[in-house]
């Protein structure tokens, strides 16, 4: 499941990431988060907020159905959402930190592996990494560099859990001849994907979405190359710091940016 990165590893970054995103916003004005146009710098704040409070409270009470959870209110005004903030965060990480990783806790996820402590773990890590990147680009700072091994790691979960994930209601229909594979060229890892359509009719509502499958053993008719952690905010429809290179079928190269389009936040 994880790629160098050790469980160990993962909650220094959650609070490393944590810290830079906290500073980032602490006096940042109020504007439009760039990578997410529908939030103000304070939307941001909370959200991440309100993320590690959820997922703290998790692995804290070992919650069964978190449909049932009474979330917070959010507070008025900067100051005291840094608060609730510091709340949540330093409740995360305690509660991770004295949780084993192969302890069983409830998670989104079909896959019952990823049903742990030690994903969630994971998760948090990578979700504090691309709002950091937000952060750091509503405050119009420079944005602090990814570790390449930590950043093939978010690629990894991105291609089996964020959008290659199977899922008993949903049928994927895998578009003939299109293969595509990602490179990072700063770590040896290579990424092979099959790009078709998901259908489903779920509580009513027909869904058929561009989406990719992992597919280790397939022949790529298209290629992406770039650094891991550019290819990593490209996945996430963050911005890059370097270009990334398309070669081979342009119908496919077209297929992934329609998958990706609708971004994830």
């Amino acid at each position: 499941m994880f790629a160098s990165v050790t469980t160990r590893d993962f909650l220094t970054i959650i609070h490393d990431e944590s810290a830079r995103f906290r500073a980032a916003l602490a006096d940042a004005a109020d504007n439009t988060v760039p990578t997410c146009p529908d939030w103000s710098t304070d939307d941001l704040l909370w959200h991440l907020t309100e993320v590690q409070w959820f997922w703290g409270t998790i692995v804290s009470q070992n919650v069964a159905d978190p449909e049932g959870l009474d979330h917070p209110q959010r507070p008025e005004g900067r100051d005291a959402i840094l608060v609730a903030f510091d709340d949540a965060s330093h409740a995360l990480q305690d509660t991770l930190r004295t949780t084993a990783p192969e302890d069983r806790r409830w998670m989104w996820a079909t896959d019952e592996a990823l049903h742990t402590a030690g994903y969630i773990r994971r998760r948090q890590a990578h979700e504090a990494i691309v709002h950091r990147v937000d952060a750091e680009l509503t405050a119009g700072h420079e944005v602090s560099a990814i570790d390449p091994e930590l950043a093939a790691d978010g690629i990894d979960e991105v291609v089996d859990v964020m959008y290659g994930r199977d899922h008993p209601l949903v049928t994927f229909h895998p578009s003939d001849g299109s293969v595509l594979e990602l490179v990072a060229t700063d770590v040896d890892r290579r990424w092979i994907l099959q790009l078709g359509r998901e259908t489903a009719s779920i509580d009513g509502e027909d869904i058929d979405d561009a989406n990719f499958r992992p597919a280790p053993n397939a022949t790529p008719v298209a290629t992406i190359s770039g650094t891991a952690a550019d290819l990593d905010l490209w996945l996430w429809n963050r911005p890059t710091a370097g270009k990334l290179v398309g070669t081979g079928d342009q119908q496919t190269l077209d297929a992934i940016n329609e998958v990706l389009a609708e971004g994830m936040q």
